[in-house]
């Protein structure tokens, strides 16, 4: 019998190593971002206007909505109750919607890893710009293409730097359509859900 009972043991121990131990806790899919940047200077990449500066805040929404080990996706959208064009005399206040936009994290377990980022929307501001001409528009289309580094302290929340290269313009739904680049550089805080 007492032979019997180091089997025993072993017997437990071996099935208990076969048991599926609790899976992890999902990651967190819904993201809820405040941002601030700032756009030192205008380029001229697409758009014709120089001499310009640029200001946003808001707020950023993301679902993540396919991840794997390495990378993740998520669909993004924004509204920027700050949005104010610094011309060279005064400034132009205006407020944005980006509804389409897209996040891809890469080694998105990480806690400091790297994304890229494109979102796309319109912009609506008191006066035209980039300039105040005839035909011009204070309504606008947007989009910006960038990326940056997000650390993530703990699971529900991160901190956020990026770049982000942001064209305005009115599309040629008028004759004048000089359009507005900007290097916007920028940092943001996100609580994870």
């Amino acid at each position: 019998m007492t032979a019997t009972l180091p089997l025993v043991q072993i017997a437990l121990a071996i099935a208990a190593l076969g048991q599926p131990s609790s899976p992890p806790a999902p990651a967190p899919r819904h993201e809820f971002q405040f941002l601030a940047g700032y756009s030192p200077v205008s380029a001229t990449v697409i758009g014709t206007a120089t001499d310009r500066r640029f200001v946003v805040a808001g707020l950023v929404y993301s679902y993540t909505f396919w991840q794997s080990r390495e990378a993740s996706i998520a669909y993004s959208a924004a509204v920027l109750p700050v949005s104010v064009v610094l011309e060279p005399d005064h400034a132009v206040y205006g407020f944005g919607v980006m509804p389409l936009g897209f996040v891809f994290n890469f080694h998105h377990q990480a806690r400091v890893h790297p994304f890229a980022e494109m979102l796309g929307g319109i912009l609506a501001s008191t006066e035209p710009v980039p300039l105040e001409a005839p035909d011009a528009t204070g309504l606008n289309f947007m989009f910006d293409i960038g990326g940056g580094i997000r650390w993530k302290p703990a699971r529900n929340r991160a901190f956020i730097a990026g770049y982000k290269f942001l064209h305005i313009s009115n599309a040629g739904t008028t004759r004048f359509n000089p359009g507005l680049d900007n290097n916007v550089f920028y940092v943001g805080f996100a609580f994870l859900r």
